[in-house]
């Protein structure tokens, strides 16, 4: 197999670094909270949990609620950025009511809990900054939560460490997670206990049972992002969550726009009919490519897949030879020879249109003489 010339290797390994610029650009995402944001606020690291699960997945929208086996299945929502219709909220609490477990994870958006009481859930968020002068990560505004309730999904939890975090409500839900007892809520903005702020041990995650399943309400998104996944023990907690469960759902139909090659896999992933389509189409593209490189060069290959017109360049060498005063026999046979040589990748109507160009230039500059 010969190697392409090297500026045809150039353009090759350009446009290779182009397209892979433009599939990373189409599967990743800079959002807060993004499934494919691998930076710090991304939630790529949880994501990759998710995946990692058999028959758990990634949704953009709600009618897998619908069809999903809701028994022993998490479905997870983080800090939905858009609201959810009456029928997307429905297709929601049927899947609680038919045995499912829906979390919902968020601290100061306005979608929860309008969510929370359209599925029947009594928990909201209070939507006011939790600090914690006392016990905290980095600062107050990243308090601890270290009294933990037993729970299928506490186990080997001894604390969650928070990120501008708010307290649930929990009206009848029951509390699984506080905060320190030095805890309390910024209700006046200053960013610091001033009159009015009541010390106390906050709920940051609450349970209640809905018909036959369950809804769960944190009060920090922060604790699943890439950053303060590490810390103690939210990576325990986001496992538990999932482990505890047969599958899990990774709910983003509503955290706003997602990178349109993930869409496309997923989609891809959940049907049939596009996989076999897909399947076929790759197969061919297969095909046509190993044709060429069993015709002898790589080049060919490439080209089979990129507009490039390689019948323009292919009459130089005659003429080089040509011109050199070496004796070129312009016989369509010997012509017809001479490219099966030099070319052996060309098919019978590339080497018609190269064998029609060559004799015509050549026709014209004997003319010209």
């Amino acid at each position: 197999m010969r190697t392409p010339p090297l500026p045809r290797l150039v353009l090759y390994v350009l446009i290779g670094l182009l397209a892979g610029v433009l599939i990373f650009a189409a599967s990743t995402s800079t959002a807060s909270f993004g499934a494919y944001n691998s930076q710090w606020d991304g939630t790529s690291e949880f994501r990759t949990l998710i995946e990692e699960r058999p028959d758990s997945r990634i949704v953009f929208e709600t009618t897998p609620y619908e069809t999903a086996n809701a028994t022993n299945t998490v479905a997870i929502i983080l800090a939905p950025t858009e609201p959810y219709s009456a029928t997307e909220s429905q297709r929601i609490r049927n899947f609680v009511e038919r045995g499912g477990t829906v979390v919902i994870a968020d601290d100061f958006g306005p979608h929860s809990n309008p969510l929370l009481a359209s599925i029947g859930a009594d928990a909201r968020f209070s939507r006011l900054q939790l600090r914690d002068e006392r016990e905290y990560y980095r600062g107050p505004s990243l308090p601890l939560a270290p009294n933990v309730t037993a729970a299928p999904y506490t186990q080997n939890v001894s604390q969650l460490t928070l990120n501008g975090a708010t307290a649930v409500e929990p009206g009848n839900a029951t509390p699984v997670v506080t905060s320190s007892e030095l805890a309390y809520l910024d209700r006046n903005g200053t960013g610091s206990l001033s009159a009015g702020d009541e010390l106390g041990a906050y709920p940051v995650v609450a349970s209640e049972s809905i018909e036959g399943g369950q809804v769960i309400t944190i009060s920090d998104p922060s604790i699943f992002i890439n950053s303060m996944l590490t810390q103690p023990d939210n990576h325990v907690f986001a496992t538990q969550l999932i482990d505890t469960h047969e599958r899990a759902i990774l709910d983003y139909s509503h955290a706003g726009a997602q990178p349109p090659l993930a869409r496309a896999l997923v989609l891809l992933r959940t049907s049939p009919l596009l996989q076999v389509g897909g399947g076929l189409g790759t197969l061919g593209v297969w095909l046509l490519i190993w044709r060429r490189v069993r015709g002898g060069t790589v080049g060919s290959a490439v080209e089979t897949l990129l507009p490039v017109r390689v019948l323009s360049l292919l009459p130089r060498w005659v003429w080089d030879r040509s011109k050199s005063g070496q004796s070129v026999d312009l016989d369509a046979d010997a012509l017809r020879s001479e490219l099966n040589e030099k070319y052996p990748d060309l098919d019978e109507p590339q080497l018609q249109q190269v064998m029609t160009a060559v004799l015509s230039e050549r026709s014209r500059d004997e003319h010209d003489e």
